[in-house]
């Protein structure tokens, strides 16, 4: 999964153990290899900005076919019988497929999922790639079903210049993989905010600056700009 762009980080069964949880997952293949030697029988838990999983669970009434999928996307059975299907999507989503019990819906915001290879600590099952396939778009069809009701605009507590710089403050401090959800949200913020372009360099700089790729930053800079204008509009 690296090589489709995923942060990783070791889990024991199911569970994040290391210091920060998901937000603590990397890319960098060199502190991958030092965690595989130092946590050799561990799980790997990972996520990706801007992918979303809806996760099925049989045992609570879930199947991904009932949806009617449209796209062929990269399709991932868990141990546990359910499965895993990925797809590109930016802004905020409801936790639940609505009108359909047993399926959830997993940000890179929120949590992460068990990677291909690992071992259900239930079941002793392996998660298996079932469909190798790119991550599609989430489709257009879905999203009533997916997408957050509200985006509430959060109230001014402090001076805006105290805001402003506690918004650079902190991407500046985001580390591993949850700089991307850490920039989209300051960027929302900054949006919400009237979109100073002052504030919205120095939210850039900063996440450029914890070693985020550029065209990652701008992404979360488009996708806040829209989803506060849709929202707004």
């Amino acid at each position: 999964m690296l090589d489709r762009g995923f942060a990783i980080g070791p889990l024991n069964g199911k569970r994040a153990f290391l210091p920060g949880g998901f937000h603590s997952f990397s890319a960098d293949r060199d502190v991958i290899a030092a965690q595989a030697r130092r946590y050799p029988h561990a799980n790997w838990g990972g996520i990706r900005a801007g992918v979303v999983v809806l996760d099925e669970d049989p045992r609570n009434g879930g199947d991904l076919d009932a949806l009617n999928l449209s796209v062929r996307t990269l399709l991932v059975r868990t141990g546990s019988g359910g499965r895993h299907a990925y797809f590109e999507h930016w802004g905020p989503l409801r936790g639940k497929v609505a009108h359909h019990n047993g399926i959830d819906i997993k940000t890179w915001q929120t949590g992460y999922t068990v990677m291909p290879g690992g071992v259900h600590p239930e079941t002793g099952e392996l998660y298996r790639v079932e469909v190798d396939a790119d991550i599609a778009p989430l489709p257009q069809e879905l999203l009533p079903l997916v997408e957050a009701s509200t985006y509430v605009p959060q109230p001014t507590v402090v001076s805006p210049q105290r805001r402003s710089n506690g918004l650079v403050d902190k991407v500046a401090s985001a580390h591993g993989g949850g700089r991307n959800a850490l920039t989209f949200w300051a960027f929302c913020r900054a949006y919400e905010r009237g979109g100073e372009q002052s504030l919205v360099d120095g939210i850039r700089d900063a996440a450029l600056g914890t070693g985020l790729p550029e065209h990652e930053v701008d992404t979360c800079m488009r996708s806040a700009r829209r989803t506060v204008v849709r929202v707004s509009a």
